[in-house]
C-alpha cells in the first residue's frame, strides 16, 4: 500500500513537473507562428513594460540615485561617474551579439536578465546594512550599479530588435510616440508620489526610511515588468548564420558605409550629452540645494510636454525622417545645455522650469528617434552586430567624456568666473561645454545624414547617400 501510495504520489509529481515544463516552453520557447492578434496584443504588452521600466528608472536614477549617493557621503564628482555608468556598461554590448547571434529564441534571455537588472537596483537601498565606512558602502553602490547596468545592456541589442519587429514599419512613428505618451505619464506620476513620500520622511528626520519605501516600489515594479516581458510574444528572429567573432563585431559595422555614418553620430552625441548631463540631477540636489518634490514637480512640466509632443514627433517621422527628428531635437537639447550656463539660486526660480519645458521637448524627440534611427539605417540579418557595436562604442566614449566632465568639476570645484556681476560656478561652466558639443553633433547631421524618407514610411534601408 505505502509503495503504492509512493508511486501514485511521484506520478502526479512527475505530471506537475511536466506541467510546468509544457508551460515553461510555450511561453519561452514556443514554434506556433504569429497572428496579427499576436503582434498586437504584445505591442499592448510592451506599453505595459515600458511603464514598469520607466518607473524602475526614474526611482533608481536621477535625483533619487543622486540622493542616496550623497546620503552615504559620496561627493559630486563621484555623483556624476555613478550617473555615467549606464552609458559605459553598453560596451558589453561588444561581446553579446556573439551569443545572441547563435540563439533563435532569445525572450528567455532577456526576460530574467531585465528583471535581475531592475531587481538588483532595488537592493541598492540594503547597502547601510551590507557595510561598513563610507568608502565600503559608495563602493558597493557603484559595484552593484554596475552588475545591474551590464546585465541588462548584454540583452538591450535584442530586446530593443524585439519590440521593433513587432511593430510594422508603416505605423512606428505612431505606434512609438503613442507608447512613450503613456509610458512617461504614469510613470511620471509614480516618481512624483514617491518623490513626495521622501520629502515626508526627510522632514521627518528619517530619509532613510523615504529610500527604502522608494527603492522597494522599485523592486515591485521589477516583477511587474518580468511579467509583462514573459507575456509579450518573440517574432521570428533573423540571425546572422556566419560564425559571429569579436573581430566581425567590430568590422562589419565599420565597413558597411551607410552605418558608419551613424556610429560618427552616436560618437558625437554621447560626447556632447554625457560631458555635462549626468550632472544636471546632481546640481539641483547639492548645489541649488532643491527639494525632492520640487525637483519631481518641475519634471511633471517635462514630462507633459514630452508627452504631449511626443507623438507629433513620431507623426513628422512618418511623414519626413527619423534624421529630420534626431537633427532638431538634439539642436533644442543643445541650446538648454548651454542656458543652463544662467541657473544660480537667483534664477533657478525661473530658469530651471523653462529648462525642464525645453529639455521636455527635446527628449521627446530623441527618444524615439536615436531607438530607430539606427535600426533605419543597420540590416535585419545580424543587426545586433551593428547595434550592439554602435551602443558599445558609444558608450565608451560617452563614458570618457564624463570621466573628463567630473575631472573638470573636482579639479575646478572652487573656481568662481565673475562677468558682468553674474557668478559661474564648475559645473555651469561644463552645461555650456555640452551645449556647445550637441550643436556640433547637429551640425554633423545636417551636413552628413541626408533625408531618407519623406512622405510614406521609411524603406529597408535608409539611404545616406
Amino acid at each position: 500500500m505505502k509503495n503504492q501510495q509512493k508511486s501514485a504520489g511521484s506520478g502526479r509529481s512527475g505530471r506537475i513537473i511536466m506541467s510546468i515544463g509544457k508551460r515553461f516552453r510555450s511561453i519561452y520557447f514556443s514554434d506556433a507562428p504569429l497572428t496579427e492578434k499576436d503582434y498586437k496584443t504584445s505591442r499592448t504588452w510592451s506599453i505595459f513594460e515600458g511603464i514598469s521600466e520607466k518607473a524602475i528608472f526614474y526611482l533608481t536614477s536621477g535625483a533619487f540615485l543622486a540622493g542616496f549617493v550623497s546620503y552615504l557621503g559620496g561627493g559630486d564628482s563621484f555623483n556624476g561617474l555613478i550617473g555615467a555608468l549606464p552609458v559605459f556598461a553598453g560596451i558589453v554590448q561588444l561581446i553579446s551579439p556573439i551569443l545572441l547571434e547563435k540563439m533563435e529564441k532569445r525572450k528567455m534571455l532577456v526576460s530574467f536578465l531585465c528583471f535581475f537588472h531592475r531587481f538588483l537596483l532595488s537592493l541598492m537601498v540594503f547597502i547601510p546594512y551590507m557595510a561598513k565606512g563610507q568608502s565600503a558602502r559608495l563602493a558597493l553602490v557603484a559595484i552593484i550599479y554596475f552588475v545591474s547596468l551590464i546585465s541588462v545592456n548584454f540583452i538591450y541589442p535584442a530586446a530593443s530588435g524585439w519590440l521593433i519587429d513587432l511593430t510594422p514599419k508603416s505605423i512606428r512613428g505612431k505606434f512609438f510616440g503613442s507608447r512613450e505618451s503613456y509610458v512617461l505619464g504614469i510613470a511620471t506620476i509614480v516618481t512624483i508620489v514617491m518623490s513626495r513620500v521622501l520629502d515626508m520622511y526627510k522632514t521627518a528626520g528619517n530619509v532613510y526610511g523615504g529610500f527604502i519605501l522608494v527603492f522597494l516600489c522599485a523592486g515591485a515594479f521589477s516583477v511587474i515588468n518580468f511579467i509583462t516581458y514573459s507575456s509579450m510574444k518573440e517574432p521570428p528572429v533573423k540571425r546572422d548564420k556566419s560564425n559571429i567573432n569579436l573581430k566581425k563585431i567590430v568590422t562589419i559595422p565599420l565597413k558597411d558605409k551607410k552605418f558608419r555614418k551613424i556610429i560618427l553620430l552616436y560618437i558625437f552625441w554621447n560626447i556632447g550629452v554625457q560631458v555635462g548631463a549626468p550632472f544636471l540631477a546632481v546640481y539641483m540636489v547639492t548645489g541649488l540645494k532643491l527639494s525632492y518634490t520640487y525637483i519631481m514637480s518641475v519634471t511633471i512640466l517635462s514630462t507633459l510636454v514630452n508627452v504631449l509632443t511626443v507623438r507629433i514627433w513620431g507623426n513628422i517621422a512618418d511623414k519626413r525622417s527619423w534624421a529630420y527628428v534626431i537633427k532638431l531635437s538634439i539642436l533644442i537639447l543643445a541650446l538648454t545645455h548651454f542656458t543652463w550656463l544662467f541657473v544660480n539660486a537667483q534664477t533657478a526660480d525661473f530658469l530651471v522650469p523653462v529648462l525642464q519645458i525645453t529639455s521636455g521637448l527635446a527628449w521627446a524627440g530623441i527618444g524615439i528617434s536615436t531607438f530607430n534611427i539606427q535600426f533605419a539605417y543597420s540590416p535585419e540579418e545580424g543587426r545586433t552586430v551593428y547595434i550592439g557595436f554602435n551602443a558599445a562604442l558609444g558608450g565608451l566614449i560617452g563614458f570618457l567624456s564624463t570621466l573628463a566632465g567630473a575631472f573638470f568639476i573636482g579639479v575646478f570645484k572652487d573656481l568662481k568666473l565673475s562677468i558682468s556681476g553674474f557668478t559661474f560656478g564648475n559645473m555651469q561652466i561644463v552645461f555650456a561645454i555640452s551645449g556647445i558639443l550637441l550643436a556640433v553633433c547637429v551640425a554633423y547631421i545636417h551636413i552628413f545624414i541626408k533625408e531618407a524618407q519623406k512622405n510614406h514610411g521609411a524603406p529597408d534601408r535608409a539611404d545616406t547617400e
